[in-house]
């Protein structure tokens, strides 16, 4: 994205070329066909993120897709592999997202959120917090039901408790096209005058 004069410190959801990143971080996937962590999962995660962030106030859904496409890019087997989070957040540093206009701020945020979404803590960022918890709502597919103590954000906490399964996506085009959208907050209670 080329420098232009006042550009915003953000890069907006309809810029995003999820396409080109993905044609980035493929080649180098340690983990592409996994069936437990591989694109699959990705998709999985970036679309429980992309839910999680439109009932999550100051999440940036951007990084939370981000985040999806290169948390366990760099998983070596099924295994437990600790050190995959920070293999995935020095791939995402190889890659010099920021050319694609993605802030300072935002690349922070999306190494940090692989580096650490092994460790099992929880997040008061409520962008990481909704990386790490979208994650987390995937377990299903390796045998653990998530448990809402172990969420960061609400609209998570809610999720788990509820044992809410999500709608599973089969293309990027239908995250794409999510991200597109405006995110829809939560709505506060409104009261009607009679």
């Amino acid at each position: 994205m080329p420098a232009v004069a006042g550009r915003a410190d953000r890069v907006i959801a309809a810029s995003l070329d999820l396409e080109r990143i993905l044609s980035l971080v493929r080649p180098s996937a340690t983990s592409l066909v996994s069936m437990f962590h591989g694109e699959d999962h990705w998709r999985q995660v970036a679309s429980i993120g992309l839910d999680l962030a439109a009932r999550t106030p100051g999440c940036d859904p951007i990084v939370v897709v981000l985040f999806a496409v290169l948390h366990d890019a760099q998983r070596i087997g099924d295994d437990p592999d600790p050190p995959h989070g920070a293999r995935g957040a020095a791939l995402a540093r190889s890659l010099d997202l920021g050319r694609f206009g993605f802030s300072r701020e935002q690349l922070a945020l999306m190494e940090a959120a692989c580096r650490d979404h092994t460790g099992g803590g929880l997040s008061d960022d409520p962008t990481i917090g909704t990386c790490w918890d979208a994650d987390r709502l995937t377990l299903w597919r390796v045998g653990i039901e998530p448990a809402a103590r172990y969420m960061s954000t609400a609209a998570a906490r809610e999720a788990a408790a509820s044992g809410r399964r999500f709608t599973r996506v089969s293309n990027w085009a239908e995250v794409a096209r999510r991200l597109g959208r405006p995110a829809v907050r939560a709505r506060s209670p409104v009261r009607r005058q009679r």
